[in-house]
């Protein structure tokens, strides 16, 4: 019976031996590794992550010269001044170009948009010509260096086989501090002349 009692006795300790290195050596070692598996998920998640924004920006790296070249066309069209005495020149040449005879131009006061991110102006225009020359003219203007729309067109005709043309045009600045009630001059440049 002593034998048995030995056995039994060494099965439990054996046990509680096999529990305590289960309890002190493998269960912290499971949570380790189920850390790190966490981690590993973590950083390719985070891998794939940064691989998108990679690939986002070598695309927005190659599309920048366009971007630059639409911008600076941007700024070109719509410039940072008002230049109400070039704006005028460039009407009138527009209007010798196509044939047409340009009798008024008319600048109005620049107006600030809605959300004012830039300044509206409006030209009153009136003129002869056959309607070949004012359709040219309509295109002049539609093909201005400067962003121009034609808002209104009326036409009514002259002697011989000329029509008369009243038009409202509309041209755009940059310029925010255009308006009444407003600081004169351009917003981020010098000083305007006559200012």
């Amino acid at each position: 019976m002593q034998g048995r009692r030995a056995v039994v006795i060494a099965g439990v300790g054996t046990a509680i031996l096999a529990l305590l290195l289960i309890v002190f050596l493998v269960l912290p070692k499971l949570s380790q590794v189920s850390e790190a598996q966490q981690e590993l998920e973590e950083s390719f998640t985070e891998r794939e992550t940064l691989t998108v924004r990679l690939a986002a920006l070598r695309q927005a790296r190659e599309a920048a010269p366009r971007n630059i070249a639409a911008i600076r066309r941007v700024d070109q069209q719509v410039p940072p001044t008002a230049d109400l005495a070039g704006l005028i020149l460039l009407l009138r040449n527009a209007g010798s170009g196509a044939g047409v005879q340009v009798l008024t131009l008319t600048p109005g006061v620049p107006t600030p948009s809605e959300d004012g991110s830039f300044s509206r102006i409006s030209v009153s225009t009136s003129g002869e010509g056959t309607y070949f020359s004012v359709v040219d003219y309509l295109f002049a203007l539609e093909t201005l260096p400067r962003a121009a729309t034609v808002e209104s067109l009326e036409l009514s005709p002259a002697e011989g086989s000329a029509l008369s043309f009243v038009a409202t045009i509309t041209l755009y600045t940059s310029d925010i501090s255009s308006g009444p009630g407003s600081e004169p001059g351009p917003t981020e440049q010098g000083a305007v002349p006559g200012a």
